[in-house]
């Protein structure tokens, strides 16, 4: 019987030549998974839940700064509510009227959303948002709209039909 005798680099041959293969899998699949990322990316087709960018113009009357201070605004949806992240200052119109901005991912494709403003010892005002379930994003702002809704505090019934000018928004999708 003839006995073989394992050569005395095999082992380390063989394993530096699977650390190797092993090496070079991992690169050609993470560079595989970043083309498919940027090619889907380009394409639109890796994007991440959009959000709306608002801007809520305040009445003349209201104070700048307890109003950034003690605002709250939510996105209310037939699926979820949201609370918004609010700017820390605010900006002003050119008749002198301040604007608080913020802004509020929409995690859930529908067509009803009511952004709602509750300042301390007022009325809630909410702003119905006229996008489709699923929006595209905008570089501008859109047209003001005006408060569709006054809900008075203590948790009285809306009212409805009562005209309120005073407050507005605009938004865009991000």
């Amino acid at each position: 019987m003839i006995e073989r005798k394992a050569h005395p680099r095999f082992m380390p041959t063989f394993v530096r030549r699977l650390v190797s293969a092993v090496l070079i899998m991992a690169v050609v699949t993470a560079c595989g998974l970043g083309l498919r990322a940027a090619a889907l990316n380009h394409l639109g087709l890796f994007t991440q839940a959009p959000a709306v960018e608002f801007e809520i113009r305040l009445p003349q009357s209201a104070e700048k700064n307890d109003a950034r201070r003690d605002a709250q605004v939510e996105l209310l949806t037939d699926q979820n509510q949201t609370l918004a992240h609010l700017d820390e200052t605010l900006f002003a119109t050119e008749d002198g009227r301040a604007v608080l901005r913020g802004q509020v991912p929409l995690k859930f494709r529908t067509a009803e959303r009511m952004v709602v403003l509750s300042l301390p010892g007022q009325a809630q005002r909410a702003f119905k948002l006229r996008l489709p379930p699923n929006p595209s994003s905008s570089h501008e702002f859109g047209p003001w709209h005006m408060t569709d809704r006054v809900m008075p505090a203590g948790g009285a019934l809306p009212l409805a039909g009562v005209p309120d000018d005073n407050y507005a928004i605009r938004y865009r999708v991000l």
